[in-house]
Order: structure tokens, then C-alpha cells, then sequence
């Protein structure tokens, strides 16, 4: 059950990002879903779980988006790992916090596709294009993650009064 709900909101979220996002935000800057899904779930699973989970929402970012396969599942992967190693050092609740974070993670998610983008590939981008896009990024993940997050809390809390002994046994 639990895997169900998890592939279901995967799959409703990059659709979600694709083809809605596209549409309101203008230009090539939309909100990255899954970048805000694998910081939660770095935050909220066990340590292997959540890095696991952040690597494998990445890989099919990169398999679905059509770009350059490993991007994504670098960033989220390293993006899982940092969560899943800094959440009992430090108090990840609340806007504030959620959106600092969010963003910090924004910008390494938008420097790493940057670096491979220019070296793996050639690219060149002009210097303060790039900047302001991934600051323009950064902000609107900061600004969607807490609602995000409290959605997610409020679906894992309906799933623990639903299924309690069922559900994220295995995650």
C-alpha cells in the first residue's frame, strides 16, 4: 500500500512539473517537485531509505525529461544524502527553515546541471543568465516547499489513522 501511494504522488508530481508548471510559470524557471520531494524525503525516512528514494526520483527526472541521463540523479542523490545526514544535527520545521534550505539545495541542484552542462557536454551559458535563473529557481521551490511539506505531513498523518500498522513499515 504504502509503494502504491508513494509511485501514485511520484508520477501525479512529475506530471505535475512537465506539463502545469510549464504553463504558469513563464520561461524556462519551474518549481522542481521532486528536488522539494527528495528534501522531505531525506528528512522524514530512515537514512537509507531517503537517500535511496531522492536517487531514484532523480533517475526518473532524468528518464522522463529527455536530457542528459545522471544529472538529476546526481543532484538528488546528493541532495537525499545531505538531509538524510544533517536531520538530527538540526530542526528542519517550520517556513523559515524549510524555505532556507530549499533554496540552498535550489542553488547546488542548479550549479551541478550547470557544471555538466558546460563540461560534459560543451554548453556554453552566459554567467548572469545562469545566476539569476537559478536564484529565480531557488526562490520559487522555497516559496512551494512549505506547502508542499505540509501537504505531505497531512497525507502521512491520514495514512498513519487509515493504516497504522501498515503503513511506512517498510520505508
Amino acid at each position: 500500500m504504502t509503494h502504491l501511494v508513494l509511485i501514485i504522488t511520484l508520477v501525479f508530481l512529475l506530471s505535475m512539473q512537465t506539463t502545469f508548471l510549464r504553463v504558469i510559470f513563464p520561461g524556462n524557471v519551474v518549481p522542481d517537485l521532486i528536488l522539494i520531494v527528495a528534501i522531505y524525503s531525506g528528512i522524514h525516512l530512515k537514512r537509507t531509505n531517503g537517500i535511496w528514494l531522492a536517487a531514484l526520483m532523480g533517475f526518473l527526472q532524468d528518464c522522463l525529461s529527455g536530457g542528459l541521463l545522471g544529472v538529476n540523479f546526481l543532484s538528488k542523490g546528493l541532495v537525499g544524502l545531505f538531509f538524510c545526514t544533517i536531520k538530527e544535527k538540526i530542526f528542519v520545521q517550520g517556513i523559515i527553515p524549510i524555505g532556507f534550505f530549499v533554496f540552498a539545495a535550489s542553488l547546488v541542484d542548479g550549479i551541478i546541471y550547470f557544471a555538466s552542462m558546460t563540461s560534459l557536454l560543451g554548453g556554453q551559458v552566459k554567467g548572469n543568465h545562469l545566476l539569476f535563473s537559478i536564484i529565480i529557481f531557488g526562490i520559487c521551490n522555497a516559496v512551494i516547499a512549505p506547502f508542499l511539506f505540509y501537504m505531505f505531513d497531512k497525507g502521512r498523518q491520514f495514512l498513519h489513522r487509515k493504516f497504522p500498522n501498515h503503513v511506512f513499515e517498510t520505508i
